[in-house]
């Protein structure tokens, strides 16, 4: 694999010197090199074009079931349109995380996003659920901090821009999930179950989501005070 992304990586050199030099002579010579390599490797364009493709993990996520709560879905969707990238589900040392991909420092980017949100999401639906009485049921609190969470997420969207993607990472992005999708499976999520009290629990949702924050610079950089949530371009 790490011969193969020095291939990968010296063919895409190459390419890019033809493209770039104003030298016709040593262009020429750069793409018959590439070309040549190509062949000997059985290398598309495709395939050079993918490495601009790269992935992050997030840490964790909101909840590690088989079947995934609808607001972990949402978030990952937001986050997805925010960052412009994609994303699918994994599992690291028996617990469930999201790998994003896309172009440049994106998917690193959004997977830092993805764990700050989750963690003022979930510290949001303690607080909210400690509010609950004791003799609520169970079912109750859970359906009712379920519905809290799929209106945080609601509410986060609404102070996000989504990222211009363009057709042709669009179409990178496309590529890349066609080559390494061969083995997924599709995971069902499952919404708030309808409860009393969810709609006062939705209505609390969404005020505390259109007050999500980001404490750190999107890129991991410290920051002295908490800002807005401001993401996405």
């Amino acid at each position: 694999m790490e011969n193969n992304d020095k291939l990968l990586a010296k063919i895409k050199k190459l390419l890019n010197l033809a493209r770039k030099n104003t030298n016709s002579h040593e262009a020429s010579l750069a793409l018959e090199r590439a070309q040549k390599m190509m062949r000997e490797h059985r290398v598309t364009e495709t395939d050079v074009a993918l490495t601009e493709i790269s992935e992050a993990s997030s840490e964790g996520a909101p909840s590690h079931a088989n079947k995934t709560p609808r607001y972990m879905s949402m978030l990952i969707e937001i986050i997805r349109q925010a960052f412009g990238v994609q994303s699918y589900l994994a599992w690291r040392i028996g617990k469930r995380t999201v790998v994003f991909y896309g172009p440049d420092e994106r998917p690193q980017v959004a997977a830092y996003a993805f764990d700050v949100l989750t963690r003022q999401m979930m510290s949001a639906r303690r607080e909210f659920s400690a509010g609950q009485r004791r003799s609520v049921k169970r079912t109750t609190k859970t359906g009712r901090a379920d519905a809290f969470c799929e209106a945080w997420v609601h509410g986060a969207y609404q102070v996000i821009d989504a990222f211009a993607v363009t057709p042709a990472e669009k179409g990178l992005m496309e590529a890349y999930y066609k080559k390494i999708s061969r083995n997924f499976v599709t995971v069902a999520h499952r919404p708030a179950k309808k409860v009393r009290g969810d709609e006062d629990a939705r209505g609390a949702g969404y005020v505390a989501g259109t007050n999500a924050r980001l404490s750190h610079g999107v890129d991991g950089s410290s920051s002295a005070e908490q800002e807005p949530l401001q993401i996405g371009r």
